[in-house]
Parts: C-alpha cells; sequence; structure tokens
C-alpha cells in the first residue's frame, strides 16, 4: 500500500484506494455484527439445554466469509491501479 501514498497521487488513485478502504470497513463491521448475533443466540440456546454447538460454529463461518470476500477485493482492487511515477 505504501506504493501508492506518494507525494505526486493522483485524486483517482486516492478515491480507490479510499473506496476500498472504506468499503472493506463497511462490510468487516456488519459481517462482525452478524457473526456476534450468531453466536449470541447459540450460546443463549447452548444454556437452554440445547445441542446447537456445531450448529452454532457452522453458522457462523458464513458471515466471516463476507469479511474475506470484501478482503480479496480490496487485493484486486489495490492490485489494478498503476503505479504513480512508474
Amino acid at each position: 500500500m505504501s506504493k501508492f501514498l506518494v507525494v505526486g497521487i493522483s485524486w483517482f488513485i486516492a478515491s480507490a484506494v479510499f473506496a476500498a478502504g472504506l468499503g472493506l470497513g463497511i462490510v468487516a463491521l456488519f459481517s462482525a455484527i452478524r457473526q456476534a448475533n450468531i453466536c449470541a443466540n447459540g450460546i443463549a440456546s447452548i444454556g437452554s439445554g440445547h445441542d446447537v454447538f456445531g450448529t452454532t460454529m457452522i453458522l457462523a463461518v458464513f458471515p466471516e466469509l463476507y469479511a474475506i470476500l470484501a478482503l480479496l477485493v480490496l487485493i484486486l482492487i489495490t492490485g489494478s491501479l498503476p503505479i504513480p511515477g512508474v
């Protein structure tokens, strides 16, 4: 990422880096909120005597996939940007 943060950075590169970072932050926030809801409901169900540990662990993985996909999109976006000064 430091190869883009130079003195002569263009508005296009700056806005692309900002948008990619903002998008990743928003997706990661919503992913964490949903994952926390799923885990909290699973803990409450286990406390009620239900055998849902495995199901809760499997369902908690799905919101994390959105954060991983957002990270991959961020890597693809920054990989396709032209490097300034080259």
